[in-house]
């Protein structure tokens, strides 16, 4: 039997609608997001409901010792500057959820199937990697934020461009 990935149901508390897909990622197991910085795994072979709630670390700028952009389309890596480096940490930091995935951590762009660009931060001897397409990031954790207040969808091409 082959089922969908995603699915229709409806769920209300207290008569409001709370909710209309959810993601299947087995036959036991469902994904709904039940807030914007809130999913829930029901699982309905054990009755058992979990949490995933986002643990984005904000970043220091001061403390960032350098950033490297690959390109996955040129396959080429440049280091970006110490001015990029201020705008990706504030844009970081001031990002807004978008979902979460538990797709592949470098293929949860849903319409395609990899990544634009990613981009390996360094600081204080520690690597942290994030994938991105358009103006949405991913972090190591499958949880997708909007860099882009504006939904540009040069975003990342402004790194690499400049």
């Amino acid at each position: 039997m082959v089922a969908a990935n995603y699915i229709k149901y409806s769920v209300y508390l207290d008569n409001e609608r709370k909710g209309n897909s959810a993601s299947k990622k087995d036959n036991c197991t469902f994904t709904w997001q039940a807030e914007n910085n809130r999913f829930l795994t029901l699982n309905i072979c054990e009755n058992r409901v979990s949490e995933i709630k986002p643990t984005k670390k904000l970043l220091e700028f001061k403390k960032v010792d350098s950033i490297l952009i690959y390109s996955n389309t040129i396959r080429q890596v440049k280091r970006l500057t110490s001015e990029q480096i201020q705008k990706f940490t504030s844009d970081w930091n001031k990002s807004k959820i978008r979902g979460y995935s538990e797709k592949q951590f470098d293929s949860a762009f849903h319409f395609h199937p990899a990544y634009q660009y990613k981009l390996t931060l360094f600081s204080e001897s520690k690597k942290t990697e994030f994938y991105g397409y358009n103006y949405l990031i991913l972090d190591s954790s499958n949880w997708k934020y909007e860099m882009s207040e504006f939904g540009d969808l040069e975003y990342f091409n402004g790194y690499w461009n400049e």
